[in-house]
């Protein structure tokens, strides 16, 4: 048992006396999944005035109803079991001096069909809601970076080499990247571009390490509620720049909340510290 989870039961027991029992069945059920209810529960409180509770929780992960001054929304928690990403990844859950990642797509698929699978539980609210991914795999920080969440918004990507016209090179015929949205959770091509799973409005991954957490954030382009970036300000996230695209160019940038306006930032992960640590 560590602090951090001690101090999410006696804010149980002040506030939802019915949800201690069943979270200490999951502490002994499903540590990992305990854990990533405590730590972020830990981030979302640091952010905002109130975080409540669902307290009708009937199965999957747990949700809590966050609350500014101005603003709710809320955040499902769900986590990828660590064995799931040895599986899907090839990483074993253990540091070692060659680190390879056989098939970085199999997670992404992975994520994207835990997006697919949420959209419906998600459908009851009317403010934005956010779904948060965790794993506390030890290289979940490798396969929840940047590059992994480009590819979760808009697919995975491949280089492509448009063949010279009469055997003449052309700008048009330069190596390209490019995407069939195989794998992406908000696009989709049917008569034209289109977006899907509008009942979540921004994705987290959120990698819990040691006594921190990595985090990387998704924006939908067109949720049916928007999430501003401004509530969770350290957070940097990807989104399109245009919607829908010009001249059938996805074009991405990473935006966060900083001097009270939303501005572009460096790819990176945020770090998330709790200052205590696992037992």
């Amino acid at each position: 048992m560590n602090t951090l989870m001690n101090n999410y039961i006696q804010f149980l027991k002040n506030k939802y006396p019915s949800l201690v029992k069943p979270y200490q069945t999951r502490l002994k059920d499903n540590l990992t999944g305990a854990r990533a209810e405590a730590v972020t529960f830990h981030f979302f409180e640091s952010y905002v005035d109130e975080v409540k509770v669902n307290e009708t929780r009937k199965g999957g992960g747990t949700d809590f109803l966050c609350k500014t001054e101005d603003s709710v929304f809320l955040a499902e928690i769900t986590g990828i079991a660590t064995d799931t990403v040895t599986n899907k990844s090839g990483l074993k859950n253990e540091l070692t001096e060659e680190i390879t990642i056989q098939s970085p797509c199999q997670i992404t698929k992975k994520l994207c069909g835990i997006v697919y699978d949420k959209h419906s539980q998600m459908s009851e609210y009317n403010y934005p809601g956010i779904l948060v991914i965790t794993s506390d795999h030890i290289l979940a920080d490798t396969l929840f970076d940047p590059f992994n969440a480009q590819c979760l918004l808009i697919g995975n990507m491949s280089i492509g080499v448009p063949i010279p016209i009469n055997g003449r090179a052309t700008p048009e015929s330069n190596p390209i990247n490019q995407t069939d949205l195989k794998n992406g959770c908000f696009l989709q091509m049917n008569q034209g571009w289109d977006v899907c799973n509008r009942n979540i409005s921004a994705v987290l991954l959120f990698h819990i390490s040691g006594v921190n957490a990595f985090l990387t954030g998704i924006l939908h382009p067109e949720p049916i509620h928007k999430f501003s970036p401004k509530l969770l300000p350290s957070v940097s996230f990807i989104r399109l720049i245009n919607w829908p695209p010009d001249d059938n160019i996805l074009e991405v940038e990473w935006v966060k909340y900083v001097g009270n306006e939303i501005v572009p930032t460096e790819p990176e992960q945020t770090t998330f510290g709790y200052n205590v640590s696992f037992n």
